[in-house]
C-alpha cells in the first residue's frame, strides 16, 4: 500500500488536509504533499505521482471536479470539503454510513469493494444505492405516438442487480451492516442528496482506455463537483 498524498491547490483545504492526516495515521501510512498549479496543466506530472499511492486527497473548489486530473489518476481520488454549519449557524447534522453508487459495471464493483472495507474499518453501515429511470418511448415518422416515461417500473430488476452486486462484499463482510436503497431518478442528483447525511460517499470512474481515459462518467462527475461528504472516485 502506497502513501497517502495531499493535493496542495490554492484553495484552503483544510479539511482535505485534516483527512489525509487522519487516514495515514489510522493506516500507518506515509503522508506527503503535491503541488497542483491552480491552471491544473500539469496533470501528467501529478498523474504519475499517483502511480503507488493509496489515494489523492484533493479540496472542494467551489464545484470545480477536477475532471482530468481523475481521468489520469492511477489510485483512489478523495475529494473533501470543509466542515460547514448550517445556514443558522447551528452544528452540520449527524452523519452516519459509507454510501456507495451501484450499478452494473466492473469498476462500480470495485467502488463497492472500496465501501465495503471503509466501512468496516469504520465501524460505519455500508448503504448501497441504486436508481433508475423511466424509458423515453421513440416514435416514428409521420406516426402520432405518445412520447414520454414507459410504465414500465424497473424497481424489482434493479433490486436484483443490486443483490447480485452486493453478494461478494456479504461474503467477505459477514459482520457488516449492509443497507440498500432503490430510487426512481437521476442517479447523480440521489447520491448527492443522500451524500449530505454520509460520512464518505463513494463512486466508480470510467476506465483508463480511449475517451473513457479523457472523461468521467457523468455520474460521477456530477457527484465530484457537488460533494455533499468526503467523497471517493474509484478507478
Amino acid at each position: 500500500m502506497g502513501d497517502v498524498i495531499l493535493g496542495v491547490t490554492d484553495a484552503t483545504g483544510a479539511g482535505a488536509r485534516e483527512w489525509a492526516v487522519r487516514r495515514a495515521e489510522a493506516l500507518g501510512l506515509a503522508l506527503r504533499e503535491l503541488l497542483i498549479a491552480p491552471t491544473r496543466d500539469d496533470v501528467d506530472r501529478v498523474a504519475a505521482a499517483t502511480a503507488d499511492a493509496e489515494i489523492l486527497v484533493l479540496p472542494e473548489e467551489h464545484g470545480h471536479p477536477y475532471r482530468t486530473l481523475i481521468a489520469h489518476a492511477h489510485c483512489p481520488i478523495a475529494i473533501v470539503p470543509d466542515q460547514r454549519s448550517s445556514d443558522d449557524g447551528a452544528p452540520a447534522v449527524a452523519r452516519e454510513g459509507v454510501l456507495v453508487g451501484v450499478d452494473a459495471s466492473d469498476v462500480s464493483a470495485r467502488a463497492l469493494d472500496f465501501a465495503a472495507r471503509e466501512a468496516q474499518r469504520t465501524g460505519q453501515p455500508l448503504v448501497a444505492l441504486a436508481a433508475w429511470e423511466p424509458v423515453s418511448v421513440g416514435t416514428e415518422p409521420g406516426l402520432d405516438l405518445w412520447t414520454g416515461p414507459m410504465p414500465v417500473d424497473l424497481t424489482e430488476a434493479t433490486a436484483g442487480m443490486l443483490d447480485r452486486m452486493l453478494e461478494p462484499v456479504r461474503a467477505e463482510h459477514p459482520q457488516l451492516e449492509v443497507r440498500t436503497r432503490i430510487d426512481v431518478g437521476d442517479a447523480s442528483t440521489l447520491i448527492e442528496d443522500a451524500s449530505r447525511g454520509a460520512t464518505l460517499t463513494v463512486v466508480g470512474s470510467h476506465g483508463r482506455t480511449g475517451l473513457s481515459r479523457l472523461l468521467l462518467g457523468s455520474v460521477s462527475e456530477r457527484v465530484a463537483s457537488h460533494v455533499g461528504s468526503p467523497t471517493v472516485i474509484v478507478r
